[in-house]
């Protein structure tokens, strides 16, 4: 989960919400991103990759949430139920045999020939049984009978199957079917959540079921347990990520028109509008101020200002701009959140006093909102505000006295489910009670208490969740108040958001975090219509520095305004902490364009803009790059870009990530210590953007290598000078055969690696000059996993841009990462059967405890590498390395045994060297003697392998063997003449 821009109220059902995309709704900047911290993407403000979204990955679901519904299968699992009830009462399948409309075809992988869903076939607890049919991403999917003439329906049951985490294949969120005379005005039957929850475990089954005369018809207020219609229509909402596996869908009736069947009125699937439910609010805008880093929380007259009122580019306000604002936290100082049931009553009590201090937060929008007011000749304006109420949870035993009768207790199981339900009622009333007080007390002038915003962001997915929802808006409907809620997107059972007493509900579509396509926008709109529901437009810091972001929060507008959201919808607008006033008072002409734009969109004027992205050059330490390029480890890098043909408005913008990392405009990266493969992202960005990827090669050889020795020499790296001489002596012959005889060069290079290690373990070498000079060896030896075939039995939710080929692709900013198991493996094919006796695990922080490294040539039959301790290895945060005795095989397989965190095994690369052999080198060996007869004169160049001063015994025959000089010098490069 990407905790430093978003973290969920609650979570859904453990496992699968690992894959979930982040919320909207509440923001952590105070708590780092784990995928920003480790690997340098998607996080706010690090730039997060699911994930990632930033998502990105997902977040460990905490302990005080309810368990995970565990049960084998769902009511109506078992097919023949449907059966056996027709019989019963002289119904029949109406479906059987028929043909239906997709609105989406199902993948190709796990295609439908238009009958599977009624062929009686049903499909078997195994994800290749070709019974099913199978979805994956896109927006939800609908399916349509025409029954030929209106017939009586009774009951509708749809079919899905699960299957993880083993192969990602979840039953649906919610499920919810419609009826129709003329296949274009639908009326609801009914909306169904899942039962089975998404815990993981063995493949399970699903059935959703509408069955009138136990459920009734949900729209048009009719009484009537039977659907008199010709047409049928099953709605099911998509994962952003992971599989829908669906067969039989089956629709129970008679011909005609029997006792009790009604025609269900159509209604048109709408936005909820801005009126009385919103409290006249049409944007409520969020602002965090809970504890924060950097004091974020802390909201002074002037970060407030550009929020509430359109400043121009001097900072004046020359309009208003959002007209609601709810404050919200999400950390207490002690670190816990109060949207998971976490915080106790001193928690609470320090968000109070930090709200209504005297020149706390609600005091400084009063007086920002007066200034404003006066700048505008409207002194009586007052801003519509909405006050959190915290989630009490379902965990605290001791969360403290409100009423001098003891310590709240909200756990069902110490105290049961009535009395934790009291207990939790006890608790907001004294919150709601506390807020009234303090609002009347403070009697702001210039702003209006409007509603309270219920923090969880679903309804609880145990029992009581609809139940503590109801009693929450019961209480603050006796206040005069409105209810205020902003969902998810993959939040339980949310379309009861009006059946729970709430009044105003923006469904979050979380697709400017990441890991969905533009698409996902269009379905949250399609959602929170059929729902009743606004939508919230989601955008945070992120967008100042990276365009990936900036083009989101331009869908994010462009969708507005051709869903008709604009136009018509209740908003809530997500911005991290500090996205408005940054953009408000930002003097970059493209970022100010923002602010423009979203004040546009705000006021319903805001055009589409989607003009294609610009083309731009870039240009490597001075040369214009047109494709992948090699450089020399021993050059710094810098890298520089000019827009072409840029027209001037501002909006085009050029960002960069250089392995991972936002770069910024000729910054110099010293390439030492850095061989290998770098990976350059560009992108480039007017309202649409276009991103390229280029591979930077640092090039290794013996001369940079030398360079590197030397350069180590002049920053006083080594203790003595031998240690250099003997590292350059080695350098000399790897270059005599750089090119000519692989064999002789890697022998020499296997030398210096055998010296290389010696000077550090004598400490005559530093530590940053033994790791740059290594890393050019394993640069040059070469790791022989890489671009070989990866396998691994989990990558964490299924996410390719975590998959087993990222840890043998020779990029550090790429990575594997499993699921939460312990017992998990990960190997490499080497293609044939070769030598080797290192291996080299770059740890991303969600590293193992103890681990294993094995081999095998057939796949088959494994053996440790380690011969001691059951071959278990210790792991070692960073860089680690394994030496063992030379092994010969094919397959190389990680064998995860415990994991260090509640994360999975991750690491950026996973290397396999051979460096045996070193030792081969011999102490004179490379002495070479050149003999310049005419001019009496011979050169001795005699490389003494460790690298001091030698005797050079010296000995000149002629042809037949005579003696012609016989001499003896002391010296390493010596001119020898006249002797």
């Amino acid at each position: 989960m990407n905790l430093n821009c978003k973290k969920w109220g609650s979570v859904l059902i453990a496992a699968a919400l690992l894959t979930a995309p982040v919320s909207a709704a509440q923001a952590d900047p105070g708590v780092p991103d784990k995928n920003a911290v480790e690997a340098g993407d998607a996080g706010q403000q690090a730039g997060n990759d699911p994930g990632s979204l930033q998502a990105e990955p997902g977040e460990p679901a905490d302990a005080g949430q309810p368990p995970v519904d565990q049960a084998d299968q769902a009511p109506d699992a078992n097919p023949s139920t449907a059966a056996t009830d027709a019989e019963q009462t002289n119904l029949r399948n109406l479906a059987a045999g028929l043909s239906y409309e997709w609105s989406e075809a199902p993948d190709a992988s796990h295609p439908d020939d238009g009958h599977k869903l009624t062929d009686g076939k049903y499909g078997k607890l195994d994800m290749n049984d070709p019974a099913w049919v199978g979805h994956v991403r896109g927006k939800a999917r609908e399916v349509v009978f025409d029954l030929g003439d209106e017939k009586s329906i009774a009951k509708i049951s749809a079919h899905f199957f699960q299957d993880y985490p083993t192969n990602s294949i979840l039953v649906p969120l919610e499920v919810s079917m419609y009826v129709s005379d003329d296949k274009e005005n639908w009326g609801l039957l009914s909306h169904n959540a899942t039962q089975l929850l998404w815990g993981g475990g063995p493949p399970r089954q699903e059935t959703f079921t509408w069955d009138g005369s136990r459920d009734g018809i949900k729209g048009g207020n009719t009484d009537g347990k039977l659907a008199y219609a010709r047409y049928v229509k099953v709605i099911f909402t998509m994962h952003q990520e992971l599989w829908e596996y669906i067969d039989e869908i089956e629709i129970m009736g008679t011909d005609g028109k029997v006792d009790g069947a009604v025609t269900v009125p159509a209604e048109q699937p709408h936005f909820l509008e801005p009126g009385e439910a919103t409290a006249g609010i049409r944007n409520l805008n969020l602002l965090y101020n809970g504890q924060y880093a950097n004091g974020l929380g802390d909201w002074s007259k002037e970060r407030i200002i550009p929020n509430i009122s359109y400043v121009n580019k001097d900072g004046e306000p020359t309009d208003w701009l959002f007209d609601g604002v709810l404050y919200l936290g999400l950390a207490s100082p002690a670190g816990r959140d109060f949207g998971l049931g976490q915080t106790n009553l001193g928690e609470w009590k320090w968000y109070l006093d930090k709200t209504f201090a005297p020149s706390g937060d609600m005091q400084n929008l009063n007086e920002a909102t007066k200034e404003v007011g006066a700048k505008l000749n409207q002194p009586d304006h007052k801003e519509k505000v909405v006050l959190m109420i915290p989630n009490p949870g379902g965990s605290l035993t001791d969360f403290g006295d409100v009423d001098g009768t003891g310590s709240l207790n909200f756990n069902e199981s110490v105290v049961g489910k009535a009395k934790a339900l009291e207990n939790r009622g006890k608790a907001i009333q004294w919150w709601l009670d506390q807020v009234q007080q303090r609002w009347q007390a403070a009697n702001y002038s210039n702003l209006e208490l409007v509603g309270m915003y219920w923090l969880p962001e679903q309804i609880d997915v145990g029992e009581s969740g609809p139940d503590d929802a109801r009693m929450m808006t019961e209480k603050v409907h006796a206040m005069n108040l409105k209810v205020f809620w902003i969902p998810h997107s993959l939040a339980y059972k949310m379309y009861m958001w009006k059946d729970v007493g709430m009044d105003a509900a923006a469904y979050q579509p979380n697709y400017f975090f990441g890991g969905m396509d533009v698409d996902r926008l269009e379905d949250a709109a399609n959602n929170a219509k059929r729902y009743g529901m606004g939508n919230e437009v989601e955008f945070d810091d992120r967008m100042l520095t990276d365009n990936v972001f900036r083009e989101r929060f331009i869908d994010y507008l462009n969708s507005g305004a051709t869903t008709g959201l604009m136009q018509n919808g209740f908003r809530a607008y997500y911005q991290g902490n500090n996205a408005v006033y940054n953009l408000g008072v930002s003097k970059d002409p493209s970022l100010r364009l923002m602010y423009d734009w979203l004040y546009q969109y705000l006021n319903g004027t805001y055009v589409v803009h989607d003009s294609p992205a610009p083309e731009a050059d870039i240009v490597i330490n001075g040369q214009t790059l047109n494709g992948d390029m090699e450089i020399p480890d021993t050059e710094t890098l810098q890298i520089t870009w000019k827009i072409k043909d840029d027209d001037g408005s501002g909006l085009a913008k050029v960002t960069a990530m250089l392995d991972g990392n936002p770069y910024t405009q000729g910054t110099p990266i010293n390439l030492a210590g850095k061989p290998g493969k770098h990976q350059l992202v560009v992108t480039v960005a007017a309202a649409k953007s276009k991103t390229t990827t280029y591979i930077i090669r640092a090039v290794s050889n013996a001369d940079t290598m030398k360079a590197n020795v030397n350069r180590f020499v002049e920053q006083n790296q080594f203790t003595t000078a031998e240690g250099p001489r003997s590292l350059n002596n080695y350098l000399e012959l790897m270059k005599r055969y750089e090119g000519s005889d692989a064999a002789q060069f890697d022998k020499y290079l296997k030398g210096f690696n055998v010296k290389l290690d010696q000077l550090s373990a004598d400490h005559t070498i530093s530590d940053t000059a033994y790791a740059a000079l290594k890393e050019e060896v394993y640069s040059l030896i070469g790791n022989l996993a890489e671009s070989k075939p990866a396998t691994a039995s989990s990558v964490e939710g299924s996410l390719e841009r975590l998959a087993p080929e990222k840890a043998v692709d020779g990029f550090s900013s790429t990575r594997w990462s499993s699921g939460y198991v312990d017992d998990t493996w990960f190997q490499v094919d080497l293609g044939e059967s070769k030598e080797f006796d290192t291996v080299r695990i770059d740890w991303e922080n969600a590293r193992a405890k103890t681990y294993k490294l094995l081999v095998s040539d057939d796949n088959q039959h494994w053996t440790n590498v380690i011969k001691d301790n059951d071959g278990i290895i210790t792991a070692q945060a960073g860089k680690e390395t394994v030496h063992f005795d030379p092994v010969k095989a094919r397959y190389v397989k990680f064998q995860g045994v415990q994991r260090n965190t509640e994360y999975g095994y991750s690491f950026y690369e996973f290397g396999v060297y051979h460096l045996s052999g070193g030792n081969a080198v011999t102490a004179i060996d490379g002495t070479r003697a050149v003999a310049d007869v005419a001019a009496g004169k011979l050169t001795i160049d005699g490389l003494v392998m460790n690298g001091g001063p030698s005797k050079v015994n010296l000995k000149i025959v002629d042809s037949k063997g005579k003696v012609l000089i016989k001499a003896r010098r002391q010296a390493r490069k010596q001119d020898v003449s006249n002797l």
